[in-house]
């Protein structure tokens, strides 16, 4: 009996720092939650930051798209959580975030934790172009942040935008902005641009907004008696309310 109980002893000394050390190591979410790595996530947003070519009209979030489309994004919360690090990250609208490059956390192999169990949402990284306070867009510039973001994107995946060229931008609103307008201003004329009801912003995207497409070079886009040469994009686009985003339109 005396050796029965050295031997079990002497298992449970031998077992014991593999057991603690694998407590602390488990992760902290729940085991059920929606996760991400958040080393792969750093790993992206690195990318971006080091990329050497132009980006000063565009942006890389992070962005968490719900399975059930009908959940408000405001009940979504994303957090940073590892051994030393416990953050959380804001999510605008459209449940994006700009995911901060904390080392800390990068170390620690933090993980990005949702208040979603597993399998109810789905993380991707979206570029977009950069907002205006005043609303007023050269449509020089939106052209520049479209070639930015056909650049960034061949860079990232050159294979599946080799050939593809940029063909406008979409500026997307809140479904329930009643307020919503596009404008082309050339010199002293304007033109009201169409918005389109509940369409989608990026192909997965619930058709929720409302949206309106600038096509560089449209006739739509450019004054009455410059409607002949397509290849004019002199001007401005005035936008009444802020919009939600704006995205590069690249075939």
């Amino acid at each position: 009996m005396k050796l029965c109980n050295a031997l079990f002893a002497l298992i449970t000394l031998t077992i014991a720092p593999h057991a603690l050390a694998q407590s602390a190591g488990e992760p902290i979410r729940a085991k059920d939650a929606e996760w991400m790595s958040y080393r792969d996530a750093y790993k992206s947003m690195l990318w971006f930051e080091k990329y050497g070519k132009a980006k000063n009209l565009i942006q890389l979030q992070l962005q968490i798209i719900p399975t059930d489309k009908s959940l408000p994004i405001d009940q979504l919360k994303l957090r940073i959580l590892g051994k030393s690090t416990h953050l959380d990250l804001p999510l605008d609208s459209l449940g994006r975030t700009s995911l901060p490059l904390l080392k800390a956390a990068y170390d620690d192999n933090a993980e990005l934790v949702l208040n979603q169990k597993e399998g109810q949402a789905a993380f991707r990284f979206r570029t977009s172009i950069n907002l205006r306070a005043d609303g007023i867009y050269e449509l020089a510039d939106l052209r520049a942040a479209c070639e930015q973001t056909l650049a960034y994107q061949s860079y990232i995946e050159p294979s599946k935008f080799r050939d593809k060229r940029c063909v406008g931008v979409r500026f997307a609103f809140a479904k329930k902005d009643t307020s919503a307008n596009v404008e082309f201003k050339y010199l002293t004329q304007s033109t009201t641009l169409a918005l389109s009801e509940n369409t989608g912003l990026w192909p997965d995207s619930p058709p929720q907004f409302k949206t309106s497409n600038v096509i560089f070079g449209a006739p739509g886009n450019v004054a009455n008696y410059t409607q002949a040469n397509l290849k004019i994009e002199k001007g401005q686009i005035h936008t009444r309310t802020s919009p939600v985003a704006i995205i590069a339109l690249i075939e």
